[in-house]
């Protein structure tokens, strides 16, 4: 399964991707592959979602 890494600051349309590839490993077979691509690309489209002024991952 190919990893995706954006170059530079992240960008709206770069938010976009992160979240459609999100999408791709969750109709495949449950591995630990898969597990650990799913989790990193979480944490990517938090950091993205956070470098673009969401407030979504902030604490209360």
């Amino acid at each position: 399964m190919p990893t995706f890494q954006p170059q530079g600051p992240v960008t709206p349309p770069a938010l976009d991707e992160i979240d459609r590839r999100i999408r791709v490993p969750m109709d495949e077979p449950a591995t630990k592959q898969r597990a650990e691509e799913y989790t990193r690309l979480l944490v990517l489209w938090a950091s993205a979602a956070a470098t673009n002024g969401s407030d979504w991952c902030k604490a209360a």
